[in-house]
């Protein structure tokens, strides 16, 4: 067991991917199943779809690391979404059709590159003209690597503006255009759709990214990119626009497993061990398999759901699979542990900070999706004190007493008409799941993910499914628990 002072060192790291450096987040980034394909350049394009929390910025931070692409030199481009903007890019001319916003796409994306060569090589474009691609000077590029072609374009620019004007050091900047020599663009893009609504618009304008991305890539050599976007959004976009059923194949969601996850929170302890010098007995150093470091700092298991459980299993539900919120779980955790004077984790911690926790998540949820809806957080506050189950007329029914009746709200810019769209919202963004009882002591949970058309029908009565509020938002919520002979029925079982 820990003393107060060996758990008060451990730091359970950074909750912002993007915020750790490179060189810590090599010693405990877990690599999940499909991360291969993200490394494997041989794929052009991959898409990583996630809830937020779930990593995806820490994904696109490790994929910055250079090590990774040994055989090349590549030129990494890392950016937002909000970085190719067409506000941020100063673009003020009007689309009307696909082909424009695609055209406007090609423009960004190559703009941005002409950028990122220039930082790479201390190169000063103050003009905007200089580093701004128009599409007439893509048709050029077909079958060339896109590198070569945007240095000879900046090349022939910079020396059409001396013509112009004595004022730029011509000889100096094109000395600094053949110090470049990186020979493969890695374009990373974290979070495209950041403020995406669900108006034709703003689906016309995300979808047509992506087969700018796939023009591109036919057009010219030497690049790949990779970006990372909401899993509830891409589902909605893929059915806007059927050319996007090529694109799908590049598609990955990430997910955390149980057995993932508790590798997460091993390697993190295991690192915080060895970094502050926590002596223990070489012996029962073992891998993460075996629980060690977790059963240094947590309770082995706990009580949960009538039945005892493996404390990973418990954060793990309680993160909702999310490794950010999982972090910030034991963090407070281990604060309250501190405060009463305990070196172990366990259950009555955990059920103490469980509210505050809760209200995290909720206070996340409304930052994540309040541009779809202004009136989110007074929909998951209309939930306070109700069952944590419901059937479905249940759901229709707390959804028109407790908000339509109420309310007029607007979700993703439409006025709601009926329960249906508000119970298909909280499906999407996660607040509610849907679960399926297979047996009296089994059940299968559904995401939007998995199910998109679930709560979009008023014929349709979902096979029979039960809504579940998430386990980490009750507490917060004051949500019910199933009433004490059920939860005893089941514990003598």
């Amino acid at each position: 067991m820990l003393t107060t002072q060996e758990l008060r060192s451990i730091n359970f790291g950074n909750e912002a991917g993007d915020d750790i450096e490179p060189g810590e987040l090599k010693r405990y980034f877990v690599e999940l199943p499909n991360i291969k394909t993200f490394t494997n350049l041989n794929e052009k394009i991959v898409i990583a779809t996630a809830k937020k929390g779930i990593g995806k910025s820490a994904l696109i931070q490790w994929l910055s690391i250079p090590d990774h692409y040994l055989d090349i030199k590549p030129l990494i481009v890392k950016i937002r979404g909000a970085d190719i903007s067409r506000e941020r890019l100063n673009l003020k001319s009007t689309l009307e059709n696909p082909q424009d916003y695609i055209a406007d796409w090609m423009k960004r994306i190559a703009t941005i590159i002409n950028r990122e060569i220039a930082k790479n090589i201390n190169l000063a474009l103050s003009d905007d003209s200089i580093s701004l691609v128009e599409t007439a000077e893509l048709e050029g590029f077909r079958s060339r690597s896109i590198i070569s072609s945007l240095l000879d374009r900046l090349k022939l620019v910079i020396e059409k503006k001396q013509i112009t004007t004595e004022k730029i050091p011509i000889k100096n900047e094109l000395e600094l255009l053949k110090r470049f020599n990186c020979n493969y663009i890695i374009f990373l893009i974290d979070d495209l759709d950041a403020t995406f609504q669900n108006k034709e618009k703003e689906l016309l304008e995300l979808s047509t990214f992506f087969s700018a991305c796939r023009y591109l890539l036919q057009d010219v050599k030497d690049i790949s990119f990779r970006i990372t976007m909401r899993s509830d959004v891409w589902p909605i976009i893929r059915r806007f626009d059927e050319s996007l059923d090529k694109v799908e194949q590049y598609v990955q969601e990430l997910k955390w497993s149980e057995s993932v996850f508790k590798q997460l929170l091993y390697k993190r302890l295991e690192y915080e061990f060895n970094k502050n010098k926590i002596a223990r007995k070489k012996e029962y150093y073992t891998s993460y398999k075996d629980n060690y470091y977790l059963n240094q700092v947590f309770e082995k298991q706990m009580e949960w759901g009538a039945k005892l459980q493996y404390t990973y299993r418990v954060l793990y539900t309680l993160s909702y699979s999310r490794p950010r919120w999982g972090i910030q779980l034991c963090k407070l955790a281990q604060k309250q542990a501190l405060s009463e004077n305990k070196t172990l984790i366990n259950r009555n911690i955990l059920t103490t900070v469980w509210g505050e926790y809760g209200k995290k998540r909720i206070s996340d949820l409304i930052s994540e999706h309040k541009h779809q809806s202004k009136d989110i957080e007074e929909i998951i506050n209309a939930f306070r004190g109700v069952e944590r189950r419901l059937s479905r007329d249940e759901l229709i029914l707390t959804i028109k007493n407790k908000i339509l009746n109420h309310l007029s709200t607007i979700i993703d810019g439409e006025k709601v008409n009926s329960p249906l769209q508000i119970g298909h919202f909280l499906y999407r963004i996660g607040f509610i799941v849907a679960r399926s009882n297979i047996e009296t002591d089994q059940y299968h949970h559904y995401y939007f993910e998995e199910m998109p058309d679930f709560l979009s029908n008023r014929t349709n009565s979902d096979f029979g499914m039960e809504w579940e509020i998430h386990p980490c938002f009750r507490q917060a919520l004051d949500i019910v628990k199933l009433n004490e002979s059920k939860l005893a029925k089941n514990k003598h079982r």
